[in-house]
């Protein structure tokens, strides 16, 4: 690789200089925020052309110094994150070149970690497939080495290099770091959310870790998450610096991202860039500035920064159109024939907040525009058109996540209540209901009494629940019930004594006389199954121990559990508040028997 003269004596001072920064950026535990770890990055002098990492490793390896630089910032990473001395894991960065040299300083990375007093079990080597590797029976046999040292091994930028999943099954790495070009703008593309899905699923299946690296947005955030990544790290999350971010800054930042409104559900995504008039403009400037523009269908009027009307391109050509009406009109000012009562809204209003405004809006119901401010001040315009376009595929969005059968939500609107009453510290309770011996009803009564029996319990379930609460369907004989702590208690009792006694109804006489059915069991022996029961766990989350709906669900899952134990028609009441954490071993590798 040809370098400049010039760039390799820069190379040289800073090297004699040790005059390098390194920067760490926290990695997360996508669960609940905890920060796990930090990768330790390197940043040149600010004032030197060497500043930039890509540059200063490109001309490090032109100059023949590669390993020199490498062992440089290993040293001066491990340094500053012995100082900081903190309850976490440290990644440092290995070139692969750099473990095939011959006369690499074996074990020098383990004489500074303990100089430093910092075990080996507490640094991950972080090895990037985007540098090509022609033996890689070589690397494999360095990576062993770092094993034996007590080193974990992570794979960065899967899926940027050539190699990809043939390097991965030769490391056997522990971490699977997935590169940020698969994570950028995960949420729109569905061949990337394929290959993460896909990954994660093979790292689940030898036991390694996922990293998602680069997430920079909140949708990305939740995707990742929604997908199965067990870490995340990018600038939404902690940007790399020289001082340590803060845990529990970072655990706060992340609660604040992953349950922000996505701005689909505000109006700001409906915001038209529309130049405003004053009140004193005249009538002919107005309709002027109408012809010109064939798309502008109203004109905002604002003074001082702040909306006083709205002009609508056909109001004011029914008024030019009538006898005289431009001789009447044409020099009076826009304050004289503008709207005085436009909608007006900020622009962080929802869109259901906005769709009720307009509704309730008597003075403007032939108006297609509103007027959006930031704090009072005029941003811009907003379409009606628009609005009923965007809350209507919402709406098909959600019918889409409802279950065929009973039409209730399904798993996603159900997340979606759970984080938002988590995010609210609301008082709220959740009940899980599971049909007891449901598999072998179906087996002998057929589908479609099985469905019956489904709507039975969604009638119940509908019937006797206030407003305020909410039923959901997981899928198969799962329902949840999701209210205040008292009324779903309530709610719950009614509904397993009612179904006790309609449940005779789905059954023929012969069956209730035996009290049940035979059937096959899941091992193929024929059993008695008694008549169907509802097994009802009912949850009390404490939004101080429960991050995501994930905490919520392990609890609600632990109680229906205890209610079935309990047999027949149960409710169990769980008196844990949060999931049991057992912190952090999700880089702990897979366990060995």
């Amino acid at each position: 690789m040809a370098v400049s003269e010039l760039c390799c004596t820069e190379l040289d001072k800073i090297l004699h200089k040790r005059a390098l920064q390194p920067v760490f950026q926290p990695i997360l535990n996508l669960q609940d925020g905890t920060v796990i770890a930090y990768e330790a990055l390197i940043r040149g002098p600010s004032d030197s052309p060497l500043h930039s990492p890509l540059q200063l490793f490109k001309t490090a390896l032109g100059c023949g110094q590669l390993e020199q630089l490498e062992m440089l910032c290993r040293e001066l990473s491990i340094e500053s994150f012995a100082k900081a001395e903190l309850n976490s894991k440290l990644f440092l960065n290995v070139n692969p070149l750099i473990l095939l040299t011959a006369d690499h300083p074996s074990g020098l990375t383990k004489q500074l970690l303990k100089a430093a007093q910092i075990d080996p079990s507490e640094v991950v080597i972080e090895i990037s497939e985007q540098y090509q590797v022609e033996d890689a029976g070589l690397l494999v046999k360095a990576v062993q080495h770092y094993r034996e040292l007590g080193f974990q091994i992570a794979i960065d930028d899967l899926g940027s290099g050539f190699s990809g999943l043939k390097l991965w099954s030769e490391l056997q790495p522990d971490i699977v770091k997935i590169d940020r070009h698969f994570i950028s703008e995960l949420d729109k593309d569905l061949t990337k959310q394929a290959f993460v899905r896909n990954i994660v699923s093979l790292a689940k299946a030898i036991g390694a870790t996922v990293v998602a690296e680069g997430i920079e947005t909140a949708e990305e955030l939740r995707w990742c998450r929604e997908l199965g990544a067990d870490l995340g790290q990018g600038y939404l999350l902690g940007r790399p610096q020289a001082s340590f971010a803060d845990p529990q800054r970072c655990r706060t930042l992340f609660s604040t991202e992953l349950h922000s409104e996505i701005s689909s559900e505000q109006v700001e995504a409906l915001l038209l860039e529309v130049a405003a008039v004053s009140p004193q403009q005249t009538v002919a400037q107005a309709a002027a500035l109408f012809q010109s523009d064939s798309q502008l269908q109203s004109l905002p009027v604002v003074e001082q920064g702040r909306p006083v009307g709205l002009i609508c391109r056909t109001d004011l050509q029914a008024l030019l159109a009538q006898p005289f009406g431009r001789a009447l009109y044409e020099k009076k000012s826009l304050a004289s024939v503008m709207n005085r009562q436009p909608v007006v809204v900020e622009i962080s209003a929802t869109l259901e907040e906005v769709s009720q405004r307009v509704a309730d809006d008597e003075h403007n119901a032939a108006s297609w525009f509103f007027i959006i401010c930031r704090q009072g001040e005029y941003c811009g315009l907003g379409s009606v058109r628009a609005l009923l376009k965007q809350i209507s595929e919402r709406k098909l969005q959600l019918a889409r996540y409802a279950n065929p059968l009973t039409l209730l939500p399904g798993n996603e609107p159900i997340y979606q209540r759970i984080d938002k009453l988590l995010r609210q510290k609301a008082n709220f309770a959740v009940a899980y209901l599971d049909l007891n011996h449901f598999k072998p009803y179906n087996d002998i009564y057929g589908y479609s009494k099985g469905d019956a029996v489904l709507l039975l319990i969604a009638e119940l379930l509908q019937q006797h629940s206030s407003s305020q609460s909410f039923v959901g369907h997981i899928g198969g004989d799962d329902f949840v019930l999701i209210a205040e702590p008292d009324e779903c208690e309530t709610l719950c009792r009614q509904v397993v004594q009612l179904f006790s006694k309609r449940i005779a109804l789905y059954y023929r006489q012969e069956d209730l006389r035996l009290g049940g059915i035979t059937a096959l069991s899941r091992n193929g022996d024929s059993r008695f199954y008694p008549l169907l029961s509802l097994a009802v766990g009912i949850a009390h989350p404490d939004p101080a121990q429960c991050f995501s709906h994930h905490d919520v669900a392990t609890l609600s899952a632990a109680a229906k559990q205890e209610a079935k134990r309990l047999g027949g028609n149960s409710i169990f009441i769980s008196r844990r508040r949060g999931p049991e954490r057992q912190h952090i071993n999700v880089l702990a590798g897979p366990s060995v028997a």
